[in-house]
């Protein structure tokens, strides 16, 4: 039973790190959409794979290109400042074809797109004035001739590989991205903790000396894991947009997020209320200051760190640990029996 309490504490404290980390993903989406990181990331790794003698003028030609142009998204704010917001996902086939389309204007004598002969494009190729992306273009040509024996294959997998090229650029820019995200939740779960004084230790206390306070969290979080594997799909789809650090399928997640923490709200405001907030807190004497802002920090930080994971880490940790609690009550009522 006393293990089953320690559970019952353990799902409070990640249904708070969840909502935590919701709002903190919130934050992110408006930094994001504000400063377009994403966007501006992504034209620098394109800017840097189309670089050339004149750099600037292949970058101007490829977000100048109707296919590009398409994806722009016209945002206002208030309904006041309009702007242009450029795309934050741009996929391996409109880059190919878009490329295709920017290099005719680089190329003297012959054209070339998709559709084009194998052995003309390797000469077309050939012909671009030195850069660094004709460089990076004809290794791709001279690996295949010497990998792909079958030469109507190779206009096939000549595509397959400049796939891959803006596949693996676009993964280091995930990558960057993702680090940047976490830095923003860091950084908003030290504001939010701070503020709101989310101290783990005295939260945990509280849980384990309250059973109606634990009750309450437990009840939220079944009908949470309750009400995403409703649709299987859910849950799935949530996890896979949070963790994209994509601005716009993170948009698309929104109104799924918005009743998920209204819910929250509700059931935890119904059941109980928790020590949040320092209008509450008791700083005790001279003689016991030391340790109880020890004691404090020790628990921020805990909580900063607990939400620095992330929605989706919390998203599967609540499934698994309700899964476990299940599991085990479904055993002590059988012993009981």
């Amino acid at each position: 039973m006393a293990f089953l309490n320690s559970l019952d504490v353990l799902i409070g404290l990640i249904v708070i790190y969840l909502t935590l980390a919701l709002a903190c993903t919130v934050i992110n989406e408006w930094i994001d959409a504000t400063l377009h990181v994403r966007a501006g990331q992504l034209r620098n790794s394109i800017a840097q794979m189309l670089s050339t003698t004149d750099s600037d003028s292949l970058w101007n030609d490829f977000y100048g290109h109707p296919l590009i142009k398409g994806l722009v998204r016209n945002t206002s704010f208030f309904g006041i400042i309009k702007r242009k917001d450029k795309p934050t996902y741009i996929s391996s086939v409109t880059f190919r074809r878009v490329l295709m389309d920017v290099l005719k204007k680089l190329v003297t004598k012959e054209q070339i797109d998709t559709t084009t002969p194998f052995s003309q494009i390797e000469s077309t190729l050939k012909s671009l004035p030195e850069s660094a992306i004709k460089q990076r273009l004809i290794t791709i040509i001279e690996d295949l001739k010497l990998n792909t024996d079958n030469a109507a294959k190779r206009l096939e997998a000549f595509q397959t590989a400049l796939d891959q090229w803006f596949n693996e650029s676009m993964e280091r820019t995930s990558d960057w991205y993702k680090r940047r995200v976490q830095l923003w939740t860091f950084f908003s779960g030290i504001i939010f903790c701070t503020v709101l004084n989310v101290d783990t230790l005295k939260i945990s206390q509280y849980l384990w000396q309250n059973p109606e306070a634990r009750a309450a969290y437990v009840q939220a979080a079944t009908d949470i894991v309750r009400s995403t594997e409703a649709d299987s799909a859910v849950l799935a789809s949530l996890k896979k947009q949070l963790s994209s650090g994509d601005t716009l399928q993170i948009s698309k997640a929104k109104q799924q997020l918005d009743s998920l923490t209204t819910q929250l709200r509700i059931q935890i405001t119904q059941g109980t209320t928790i020590p949040i907030g320092w209008e509450t807190e008791e700083i005790p004497s001279d003689n016991a200051l030391w340790g109880y802002w020890l004691r404090k920090l020790a628990g921020l930080i805990i909580s900063i760190g607990a939400v620095s994971a992330g929605a989706p880490f919390w998203f599967d940790m609540l499934k698994n640990v309700m899964n476990i609690r299940s599991a085990l009550k479904v055993k002590t009522i059988g012993k009981e029996s």
